[in-house]
């Protein structure tokens, strides 16, 4: 079963949260070439196509997916008590009315009645882009001698895999199942334009061993984050 998306509702702040994800993963990468300053994502547009999105089975969710997750262990504060989980606590009726925080791996969102898990086929070939800066560095003579600003443009992205959402009562769960044989990653294929130095002077393209070392993590960055039992959030309004 086929349906139409409304692919232009992914607006500037759902660019925004997905750039500062792909940024953390970029903060986060050990090892980093010597050569090779800090990486960050300057700006993503999710272009004009929409993926062909086809759906496979409506299924009950994950159990993973009631479990608290990292953010709700470090956002979690004190909260009311549902009637489910009444204790008798000595004190003030403040003290009595609410809970202590959450903890890794406690249930963290009640399964609801409406709860439902949509599972998807997506095929992306659309004018989605990425611009990554970062710099090379010259380490001689010595540590950090001298850089060199670099610009890398990501376009014509190709995109396969089943998709997994799901609907809680607060929020909405999104990830990816593994990718079935013979591919590897979900990420099929893109383009990389490599511009290193000033654009106002002379600049060198295609620097190979730097865009190996980018399409290896890009990869790297939507298999190791997107795919189950790793998975993202949404908070439902």
């Amino acid at each position: 079963m086929s349906f139409q998306i409304f692919w232009e509702k992914l607006d500037r702040k759902v660019a925004l949260s997905v750039q500062a994800q792909l940024n953390s993963f970029f903060a986060s990468l050990e090892p980093r070439p010597s050569f090779l300053g800090e990486i960050s994502v300057e700006q993503l547009d999710f272009g004009s196509v929409p993926p062909q999105f086809e759906i496979i089975d409506l299924t009950e969710p994950f159990p993973e997916f009631y479990l608290a997750t990292e953010d709700d262990v470090v956002s979690s504060v004190p909260r009311p008590l549902s009637p489910a989980t009444q204790r008798s606590y000595f004190g003030s009726q403040a003290d009595t009315a609410y809970q202590t925080p959450i903890l890794p791996g406690e249930l963290a969102v009640e399964r609801g009645e409406d709860d439902m898990q949509l599972i998807a086929k997506v095929e992306y070939c659309g004018d989605m882009s990425l611009v990554l800066r970062t710099e090379l560095q010259l380490n001689y003579p010595a540590t950090q001698f001298a850089s060199l600003p670099v610009t890398l443009h990501i376009t014509r992205i190709e995109f396969s895999a089943t998709a997994v959402i799901a609907y809680l009562p607060d929020r909405v769960n999104l990830c990816f199942l593994e990718p079935e044989p013979p591919h590897t990653s979900l990420l099929r294929s893109f383009s990389i334009r490599t511009e290193v130095g000033d654009t106002h002077q002379h600049v060198l393209k295609n620097v190979e061993k730097l865009e190996l070392f980018i399409t290896e993590q890009l990869r790297h960055a939507i298999d190791d984050d997107f795919v189950f039992p790793s998975y993202h959030s949404f908070e439902a309004f």
